[in-house]
């Protein structure tokens, strides 16, 4: 990424302000990404394939407002330790948890992914979905690496590069979406090798999170981008539109996608000096 780029990508508090959230609440659904909750539900069936932990701790990045999360700890019978740094956020998530009964189940802590306030080998699981992309990729794995106990699962979707994606196109993503950098399929699986995991299932889900999606507008919604720029004016209505516009040019000429990954954290490698006398001696 060029210098020009990096000085303009926003902060993403900043990209998620309230009418924001509230647009893509509008287009997305109340766990905010592509597929909505038909998403998580077919995440979280592959990773309970295999062996996805039961009734431990499952850490879950960038928690938004909570969908995800609380069905989370309903499906795995878990407490969800849930890593966000915007307020906005983490209140609409306790309000959410707390009318469903999960107060005690849906733990919010107000951090950045990169610097986890969490002990090491502290959680049973790891879960994130389609926020990646707007973290430093490296210092967060190997913060979920340092959390993970040995064998636990990460599973987790993030949008992906696709073949013709061009340096203007991710720069536009930089400065639009806030997207440090856009690896391929094949790139995030050599990253997550890199910072010890073992990569179960790294897929490219595009088309079939593309064909979850509405094929025609909902009959109000003309009425209802009117009141949201009544609330918030026709700018910031302009503004979202072409957000998504950037977006969706990119994905219909296939440049950009959805990858989904299931990873198992790898024991760390102990050092010869620590085996001791189980090391047997190859000299005769």
């Amino acid at each position: 990424m060029s210098g020009s780029a990096e000085r303009s990508v926003r902060e993403v508090s900043d990209i998620y302000t309230a009418p924001a959230v509230e647009w893509q609440v509008r287009l997305l659904g109340t766990h905010l990404h592509p597929g909505s909750e038909e998403a998580t539900v077919a995440l979280a069936a592959r990773a309970a394939h295999y062996g996805f932990a039961e009734g431990g701790l499952i850490l879950d990045l960038a928690s938004a407002l909570g969908g995800p999360a609380r069905f989370l700890a309903r499906r795995f019978a878990a407490t969800v330790i849930c890593i966000d740094v915007n307020r906005r956020m983490h209140a609409a998530l306790t309000n959410a948890a707390r009318a469903e009964g999960l107060t005690l189940r849906c733990l919010p802590i107000l951090a950045r992914t990169e610097q986890l306030p969490l002990a090491s080998a502290s959680c049973n699981a790891a879960w994130s979905q389609d926020a990646l992309c707007q973290m430093d990729k490296p210092a967060v794995l190997a913060e979920v690496a340092r959390v993970l106990r040995p064998d636990a699962l990460f599973a987790f979707t993030d949008f992906i590069a696709r073949s013709g994606l061009r340096s203007e196109d991710a720069e536009d993503l930089a400065r639009e979406w806030g997207f440090p950098s856009l690896p391929r399929l094949s790139q995030y699986a050599a990253l997550l090798d890199e910072y010890g995991f073992e990569v179960l299932i790294a897929e490219d889900r595009t088309r079939v999170v593309v064909a979850q999606q509405p094929k025609v507008r909902a009959p109000d919604q003309p009425q209802w981008e009117d009141d949201f720029a009544a609330r918030h004016g026709d700018a910031e209505r302009q503004r979202q539109r072409a957000l998504v516009e950037v977006w969706l040019t990119l994905l219909r000429a296939e440049r950009v996608g959805y990858g989904m990954f299931v990873c198992r954290r790898r024991p760390p490698r102990r050092h010869a000096t620590e085996m001791g006398s189980g090391l047997e001696s190859s000299e005769e």
